[in-house]
């Protein structure tokens, strides 16, 4: 059945210091975590840096992202039980992100994903009464900061980019997690519109309410939908084009819940009318990713951990699982997103 949560790989690199503020307030405070100086060796360079959190349970609220397209490729903000570079204020190259050795994200134990940034997305706040539980007994013991350069800087550039976190000790009635729906695969050369479609069935046993939507692709996305699936009845989560700032939107629907037995799908649709050859799913600015993030919020008090909805595009199609008139005629569509028309004139399409 279509049921496949597995792990998205994701990775990056250079050098440089950490610089880290914390300004303390009663039960609530600021993390400022930016990089000193950092120079990229190469294009697609990437670089992580760690700060140990306070150990009494915590939770985030707010980013605040310190960060320039015109530098940073993209920005990931993880929570490891130790990060895999145990020497505080210092940079390293993290190239495999889900491992476990002195070039990763994280080392042994917990690992989260908390926030992710793109194209100057502004700063995000989540709902009154809902934070990402940290510290205590959750295992997450230090935040990790991950920047991926998608080139290199001209001789005395530097940079400076990072994040300020707000975050409280008092705990909010629900906490957030996060569902990644994507695929493996290729994308074929010459195509105006190619789809990378993923469909899992949600199988915790305790009901979600989607809070947010983050869509991210690299140069080919054209637009990336999500979806719950329930009784036959498709609901949008979200809909947006990953040309544009990958923040986190607004759901489609405020209120929508996922219980268990819900489907979650997703599509990607992709422009390689460009390409002269198949573009893969990788790490590089070359390749391309298809993910939908879907931030949500839950009553539910045990420790949360992300979940990977993952399928090959090669061979995985809603097609194959759904009939034709039940699937949404919008998923491939740019009709209602603001900034369609950038969209379409980046991939010269005719406006409708």
């Amino acid at each position: 059945m279509m049921t496949s949560y597995t792990v998205m790989m994701m990775s990056y690199s250079t050098v440089g210091l950490l610089t880290v503020l914390v300004a303390v307030t009663g039960g609530e405070y600021q993390l400022n975590i930016t990089m000193k100086d950092v120079v990229p060796e190469k294009p697609d360079d990437l670089v992580c840096i760690a700060k140990q959190l306070d150990p009494a349970e915590s939770y985030i609220v707010k980013f605040t992202p310190h960060a320039s397209a015109s530098t940073a490729h993209h920005m990931m903000v993880y929570g490891c039980q130790m990060p895999a570079h145990e020497t505080m204020g210092e940079a390293w190259r993290c190239p495999d992100a889900d491992g476990k050795g002195v070039h990763s994200v994280c080392g042994q134990g917990q690992r989260q994903i908390y926030f992710a940034w793109a194209l100057d997305a502004p700063e995000f706040t989540l709902p009154d009464g809902v934070g990402f539980r940290v510290s205590g007994d959750t295992g997450i013991n230090y935040l990790v900061i991950q920047l991926h350069y998608a080139k290199r800087f001209p001789d005395g550039v530097t940079d400076n980019s990072g994040v300020t976190l707000d975050i409280t000790n008092t705990r909010p009635p629900q906490q957030a997690g996060y569902i990644v729906i994507g695929t493996w695969g290729s994308i074929p050369p010459h195509q105006p519109a190619y789809h990378m479609e993923s469909a899992c069935v949600y199988h915790r046993n305790y009901t979600i309410y989607p809070i947010g939507y983050r869509t991210h692709a690299h140069n080919l996305g054209v637009v990336t939908s999500g979806y719950r699936v329930r009784g036959g009845q498709w609901e949008q989560i979200g809909r947006m084009s990953p040309q544009l700032p990958q923040t986190f939107y607004p759901v489609s629907t405020p209120g929508m819940e996922v219980r268990p037995g819900d489907l979650l799908a997703g599509r990607c649709t992709m422009n390689s009318m460009g390409r002269l050859r198949p573009t893969r799913i990788g790490q590089h600015n070359h390749d391309e990713m298809c993910n939908f993030y879907i931030m949500y919020s839950t009553q539910h008090q045990a420790q949360l951990s992300t979940d990977y909805c993952f399928q090959d595009a090669d061979t995985f199609r809603w097609a194959h699982q759904f009939p034709d008139d039940v699937i949404p005629h919008l998923a491939s569509s740019l009709d209602g997103i603001p900034g369609a028309a950038e969209v379409r004139d980046k991939f010269n399409m005719k406006p409708r």
